[in-house]
């Protein structure tokens, strides 16, 4: 079945089904099916994994960012010496500008990975401190919080939970 064909039979669905439920106009929201994927639980909230996100700032520094530096090293090495080798030669020009811009790229990916690295362990701090204020701006509304302290008088108490970076 070619594609214009398939396009022509869910659009007919679609015009079928409207014209069934006898709506002039309307919305309908897709959901996941329940047989996994996204970042939903089914109660609806986002879902995270702290121990992942360590795990994956733990590669980006202790596997990437190593291996980056040995890389561009390693190419600096080997440019330098055919640049010394092509003395006086149009080569040299350029390998040396092929050299400028390989260093601008390895730079900018290092500095992309530092900030992947430092978001993933940030997150976590993120997520729990909005949770938490979120949290909080519903006291008012059910008269007391969840710390069993009164809503209108008194001090917020302590927030069960350190917001500190998780990061070593």
């Amino acid at each position: 079945m070619s594609f214009d064909e398939e396009w022509a039979q869910l659009k007919a669905a679609a015009q079928e089904e409207h014209s069934a439920a006898g709506r002039s106009s309307g919305t309908r929201l897709n959901q996941l099916d329940g047989g996994g994927g996204g970042g939903v639980t089914p109660f609806g909230g986002l879902c995270t994994s702290p121990a992942q996100k360590k795990t994956a700032a733990g590669v980006i520094e202790d596997e990437l960012e190593p291996g980056l530096t040995k890389a561009g090293d390693d190419a600096d090495t080997k440019s330098n010496t055919a640049i010394s080798e092509f003395h006086g030669w149009d080569t040299a020009l350029g390998l040396k500008h092929v050299l400028t811009e390989w260093q601008t790229q390895v730079k900018a990916l290092t500095k992309r990975m530092g900030g992947e690295k430092e978001a993933l362990r940030g997150t976590n701090v993120l997520l729990t401190g909005t949770d938490l204020h979120t949290g909080s701006s519903f006291c008012g509304i059910f008269g007391n919080n969840s710390y069993g302290t009164s809503a209108n008088g008194g001090s917020q108490p302590s927030l069960p939970l350190p917001l500190t970076s998780s990061h070593p």
